[in-house]
């Protein structure tokens, strides 16, 4: 006659990696919810026209020439609408080095680079805390990536202005 015993369940190693993975899934997907970064999420506020400055630093050969008004950005990571370019000032790139014979630190220019400073305008909605366009929160510092017509950029945004809801 056979043994029709029903066998125990023991804990082994590829569960202990299967139920690792699940939880550092559920931790990865909370904190994307509740970000404090450039993509988190917020809650609802007034909607107002958010004038930021972002500098597009070392755009190679004359791309940073092809930025004109009226262009339309959208972020390069998640495809959202960014704003429309008011204005646009192009200067030559610099960064800094060390100078090994006075050991000051030296802005040199960065030959073939260039730097945009593009102002843009978008519709954000505004708490109290947070001002988020399309759901990326815009903050002074925040890193960008840019994609316009026929160019693309990335930098920092350096400045935001924000009309005063009455």
């Amino acid at each position: 006659m056979a043994d029709n015993k029903k066998r125990k369940w023991r804990l082994n190693l590829f569960d202990i990696i299967f139920i690792a993975c699940v939880v550092i899934a559920a931790v990865v997907v909370l904190s994307m919810r509740g970000g404090t970064g450039g993509g988190g999420i917020i809650g609802s506020g007034t909607q107002q026209t958010v004038v930021y400055t972002i500098a597009l630093d070392r755009m190679l050969g004359e791309t940073a020439f092809l930025i004109s008004p009226g262009d339309e950005l959208v972020d390069r990571v998640e495809n959202r609408l960014m704003g429309t370019v008011v204005s646009v000032e192009v200067m030559p790139a610099a960064t800094h080095q060390i100078n090994f014979e006075t050991g000051n630190r030296d802005l040199v220019e960065m030959p073939g680079a260039n730097q945009a400073i593009v102002v843009i305008t978008a519709t954000a909605t505004v708490t109290d805390t947070q001002i988020s366009i399309g759901g990326f929160v815009v903050r002074a510092g925040v890193q960008v990536s840019v994609n316009g017509p026929g160019y693309s950029g990335s930098g920092f945004i350096i400045d935001i202005e924000r009309s005063d809801a009455a």
